[in-house]
């Protein structure tokens, strides 16, 4: 005998359905990172410029370090707007996996962009290139400096302080999670801060001695490498979703054994764990039961315990004896 149920997970449907407050929240992001790509365009232009009048390939990478910052806000954004359209037969799923192909697309931009100057700067390197005009360096890090500071504070202004009950918390950990885009971008300018440090450094000493010229080429190059590396993180969680591998925030041999320990349960076969965008997991499985067992007790208790562990909201079981 097989049985297909549904079921309420926690406070919300086992599905994708958003709430009044989650349109809230998805505005409060959005208008969020609206100011903070704003932000990053304007001061990215005056980094290319400035990066072709200064002849500093340091800042040009500085800028294409920006481009990618401005392609995961815009991505993000691309995620909370199309996390509010309906589903409809067709896209059964949603429009959640939008937010990966938009990646894709940027990633293999930057790559473009950041191979492009790393072949400039191997140029500069092996032939005679012009002075370099340390002192707009400087000056240009330091705008970016002040921009990436009004940046963390807008970003970083996310914080609520109350305490309470059980319940309390665990709405506060439910927006932790909606705010997970945020909180990204926000790790995002914490890199171009630094960075931005770097240049002004960088500045200093080829404006202190102009035949120091070569520190810019270095920063080139360094700065191409933290670029890549940004994106190979995500070019990874690109592929993972793609796959359709288990996340990698859910053990799946943990969950089984969760499932096997259950009283009534007698064996769990044909499970499957995968993500249809980062951060939206979706769990199926086939459940045993002994034949006495109640199986409307025992779906209950197997959803509770999936959202309860794993914070799984889509779940399809199909109970067996």
């Amino acid at each position: 005998m097989e049985s297909r149920r549904s079921k309420v997970c926690g406070e919300t449907a086992c599905g994708f359905s958003t709430s009044s407050n989650d349109a809230k929240e998805r505005v409060a992001s959005m208008r969020k990172l609206c100011f903070v790509v704003l932000l990053c365009l304007l001061f990215m232009t005056i980094e290319v410029v400035g990066g072709i009048k200064a002849n500093s390939l340091a800042l040009l990478a500085d800028a294409a370090h920006l481009l990618t910052d401005v392609a995961a806000f815009a991505i993000s954004m691309l995620s909370l707007w199309a996390s509010s359209w309906d589903a409809n037969p067709r896209q059964s799923f949603g429009f959640f996996r939008i937010e990966i192909l938009g990646a894709l697309v940027s990633i293999q931009l930057i790559w473009l962009l950041t191979g492009i100057l790393v072949y400039e700067a191997i140029t500069r390197l092996i032939q005679e290139t012009n002075d370099v005009d340390g002192f707009s360096m400087v000056l240009i890090a330091a705008f970016g400096l002040v921009v990436n500071i009004i940046m963390i504070v807008v970003l970083g202004h996310d914080h609520d302080h109350g305490h309470g009950d059980n319940a309390e918390q665990l709405l506060e950990k439910s927006k932790e999670r909606k705010n997970i885009n945020v909180q990204g971008a926000y790790l995002h300018v914490l890199g171009d801060l630094l960075q931005s440090i770097g240049v002004m450094i960088g500045g200093v000493m080829i404006w202190y001695n102009p035949k120091w010229k070569v520190i810019d080429l270095i920063c080139t190059l360094v700065f191409s490498v933290i670029v890549l590396g940004t994106t190979i993180k995500i070019l990874r969680s690109i592929l993972e979703v793609l796959m359709e591998s288990t996340p990698r925030e859910i053990d799946a041999r943990q969950l089984r054994k969760g499932l096997m320990e259950m009283e009534q349960v007698v064996d769990v076969h044909e499970l499957h764990i995968w993500a249809i965008t980062v951060g939206k997991a979706l769990f199926s499985c086939h459940v045993k039961i002994r034949p006495e067992a109640d199986d409307d007790m025992v779906l209950n208790k197997v959803i509770d315990y999936i959202w309860k562990e794993y914070r799984i909201s889509h779940v399809t079981l199909q109970i067996e004896r």
